[in-house]
């Protein structure tokens, strides 16, 4: 008995060290900061995702789908591609073919919940502006105290989006692209 029990201490003994040895190899190994803001756009992106479904087809488009995918180049610089899939159903009977308002909503309503237009005549109201874009990336993602002003500035500057709108017909597909904190995109002609 006494054997048996010599025998389950030193399991456990070389048990317990095991797993502090593994513990340490976590130690000395850092997540890049590339990496770290990838992971917080794709957090936050995924945390408003559901801001753009809500209300849809009523004050806006209906999206059945979002798709993002989120890249940083040699630059540097971020280049973030948001896929918006109109709902099927809806659009397919419809006459309703994407504006670029539809292309600047889907932006302001991942960054902002807000659209930026009037709710009756869909026309620019100022209230999703450069300055409330820029702040609301620099205080929801690049929200590291390791990361001086200059920076955040550099970074949000930086920010390149292209938005595709994908209708069900193929033909009715918009693309704009810009600067993220940009007011207004341009359509993408290429």
């Amino acid at each position: 008995m006494k054997i048996k029990k010599i025998f389950l201490v030193i399991f456990f003994f070389l048990k317990i060290t095991n797993l502090e040895a593994q513990s340490q190899k976590f130690d000395n190994k850092f997540v890049s900061l590339k990496d770290f803001l990838i992971l917080k756009f794709d957090l936050y992106f995924k945390e408003n995702s559901h801001n753009l479904f809500r209300g849809g087809g009523i004050t806006h488009v209906a999206y059945e789908k979002i798709d993002y995918e989120i890249n940083i180049n040699e630059k540097e610089h971020f280049f973030i591609s948001i896929n918006a899939i109109m709902d099927k159903k809806r659009y397919l009977s419809k006459n309703y073919y994407p504006k670029l308002r539809d292309c600047v909503q889907v932006r302001n309503k991942l960054i902002e919940n807000k659209f930026g237009y009037s709710f009756i005549k869909q026309r620019f109201n100022n209230l999703v502006n450069n300055e409330t874009l820029f702040n609301s990336i620099n205080q929801s993602i690049l929200n590291i105290s390791s990361l001086d002003d200059d920076l955040k500035k550099d970074i949000i500057d930086n920010i390149e989006v292209e938005i595709n709108i994908l209708h069900p017909k193929s033909d009715g597909n918009l693309s704009c692209k810009g600067k993220l904190i940009d007011s207004l995109l341009e359509i993408n002609r290429e």
